[in-house]
């Protein structure tokens, strides 16, 4: 198979993007994991993942275990390590010495990408920027600077890189809600059901709804120079990806099953209705379909290896194939969004 051209690389700074649906079960952490590395392996883009979901299923996902166990396993004292991760960036904020100055970044070979791991404990921060956001919309300046802490993180990191994305939980609580406000653009995924549609209402609603709070808040601020800088636009959307439902044979056709044919006819309109504020009438907000790859996802998890380069042959050769092929259009939708969107005054 013929490797992708190469694509030019950003001379600026980073473009950041999460991946985000507060319904779970759509596929996310493998979504972002296997376009990182194809954007990384075949695009010679530089892409940093931040884990921000509590889970750490990304983290799982890329680490190989030896490494995955040495991060969060101190096996000297049988005890849980104290990792380095994307915990490490928030705590100081809640014990008052402000933002950490060194992002615990380390480099995933397999996949080609750099990472920033999660932790569990993240969780435990959800009360402290729930009750800080309160105090931002009001303009007040600790509350501003813990809202703005993923805001932070991507100031220091992305003069380095090409992409910064971020995986988050599905979730519309306070730290989705950060890192929300922080990212330029966002990519839904999405599985054929009637849950997803409304969660692209949730998105749309809530989103609008933040950005106007920590805009007045921004502006009542009376110590601004003691807040990050700040000047992103809106939030903007890149696209929606799918996943294929369950197939079976009718009439000698592979279809998707009857029950969410209309759901997926419908999908396109919804998509539109909740989020047509978030990008321009001339984009196809669709960026293609994840198939079903038979056994291809879990051999990855277990290999940590991205779809695109699992080390396995028989069966997997041709899926392995499809994987390619897939995710190569995936990339090529991405670019051409983002491009759209990048160019937008």
């Amino acid at each position: 198979m013929a490797k992708p051209s190469q694509r030019q690389k950003n001379a600026l700074e980073a473009k950041t993007v999460c991946f985000f649906n507060n319904k779970g079960g759509v596929g996310k952490t493998t979504l972002v994991a296997n376009l990182a590395a194809e954007l990384s392996l075949n695009h010679n883009m530089k892409v940093l993942i931040i884990d921000a979901d509590p889970q750490c299923n990304l983290s799982q996902y890329v680490l190989p275990d030896e490494d995955f166990i040495s991060a969060y396993y101190n096996e000297g004292s049988k005890k849980l390590a104290e990792p380095e991760t994307i915990f490490s960036v928030i705590r100081p904020l809640s014990l008052g010495k402000g933002y950490n100055p060194n992002l615990p970044i380390r480099h995933i070979k397999e996949f080609g990408i750099d990472v920033i791991i999660g932790d569990p404990r993240l969780a435990l921060h959800e009360d402290l920027l729930a009750q800080d956001w309160r105090e931002a919309k009001a303009g007040g300046i600790r509350g501003l600077r813990t809202t703005l802490v993923f805001h932070n993180v991507i100031l220091q990191a992305r003069k380095s890189y090409d992409y910064i994305f971020f995986d988050m939980g599905p979730s519309l609580g306070a730290i989705n809600r950060a890192i929300l406000l922080a990212v330029d653009y966002f990519v839904v995924p999405m599985a054929i059901d009637i849950f997803s549609s409304w969660a692209l209402k949730n998105i749309g609603e809530a989103v609008k709804l933040w950005e106007k709070d920590l805009a007045y808040g921004l502006s009542n601020s009376e110590f601004p120079s003691e807040v990050p800088s700040f000047s992103k636009k809106n939030l903007k959307f890149v696209g929606y990806v799918t996943q294929q439902h369950k197939e079976r044979s009718r009439d000698g056709n592979a279809r998707i099953v009857e029950a969410y044919e209309e759901i997926s006819k419908k999908l396109p309109a919804v998509v539109k209705q909740q989020l047509n504020t978030f990008y321009p009438s001339s984009m196809n907000p669709h960026l293609g379909e994840i198939k079903h790859l038979a056994s291809l996802a879990p051999k990855s998890q277990t290999l940590h290896q991205p779809m695109i380069s699992v080390k396995a042959k028989g069966s997997f050769t041709v899926s392995r194939k499809q994987a390619r092929e897939i995710y190569q259009a995936l990339a090529a939708r991405f670019f051409e969004n983002i491009d759209l969107l990048a160019a937008q005054k």
